[in-house]
C-alpha cells in the first residue's frame, strides 16, 4: 500500500498501541527530501470548544488537568462516537460542564491543535444566551469551577497565562477581534 501525502509517501502502517482513548501508529515513509524513515502519530477523537455568552459574560471553566495542571479554558471535550456531529458534541459538552443549553449557535470553524502529532481537529463553536439547567459533569470533572467573566478579562487571561488551552485562546481572540472591527 503506497499513498502519496503531498511531498510525503507512505509505504506502510504499524499500530503501536491501542487503548479506548487513542491509537498510536508508526508509518513507514519517504520524507520530502527523499530519504526513508518512520513517522509516529496518534489517532484521537476530534474535540470541541464552546464560547458561551451569558448576560454579556463568557463561561470559563477552571479545572486541574492531570498532565497540564490548573488552567482556565472554555467548555468542551471529545466528539463521542454517539454524537451526530461536532455541534451535537459542543451542545452536550456545554450542558454537561455548565448546565447551560440552547441559545443561538454559530460554527466558528476548526483547527489542528497538534498537527505534527495527530490529525484530530478542534471544532470551535459559540452560543449566545443559552438557558441555565443543571450541570452533569463527568466524575473526573468534579473539580470544575464555572466562572462568568467579561470578554476583556478572558483576553487578559490568555495574555497572562491563566487561559492556556490553545483552542480556547484562539476562540477568545476571534471573539475579541470581531468586537474590535
Amino acid at each position: 500500500m503506497t499513498e502519496r501525502r503531498g511531498p510525503w509517501i507512505r509505504h506502510g502502517r504499524v499500530p503501536l498501541c491501542a487503548t479506548p482513548r487513542l491509537t498510536a501508529y508508526r508509518d513507514e515513509v519517504t520524507l520530502p527530501h527523499g530519504e526513508r524513515g518512520t513517522y509516529d502519530w496518534v489517532q484521537v477523537p476530534d474535540q470541541v470548544r464552546v464560547a458561551a455568552s451569558v448576560d454579556g459574560a463568557l463561561l470559563v471553566i477552571e479545572q486541574y488537568h492531570y498532565l497540564a495542571g490548573p488552567m482556565w479554558q472554555l467548555p468542551g471535550g471529545s466528539v463521542d462516537p454517539a454524537d451526530q456531529d461536532s455541534r451535537t458534541a459542543a451542545r452536550r459538552e456545554l450542558a454537561e460542564e455548565t448546565g447551560y443549553r440552547d441559545g443561538r449557535w454559530r460554527d466558528r470553524g476548526s483547527l489542528h491543535a497538534l498537527p505534527g502529532l495527530t490529525p484530530a481537529r478542534v471544532h470551535l463553536w459559540s452560543t449566545i444566551d443559552p438557558t441555565p439547567f443543571c450541570a452533569a459533569p463527568e466524575p473526573a470533572e468534579a473539580d470544575l469551577v464555572i466562572r462568568h467573566i467579561p470578554l476583556e478579562e478572558a483576553v487578559f487571561a490568555v495574555r497572562d497565562g491563566r487561559l492556556r488551552c490553545a483552542a480556547s485562546a484562539v476562540l477568545v481572540m476571534m471573539l475579541a477581534l470581531e468586537r474590535s472591527l
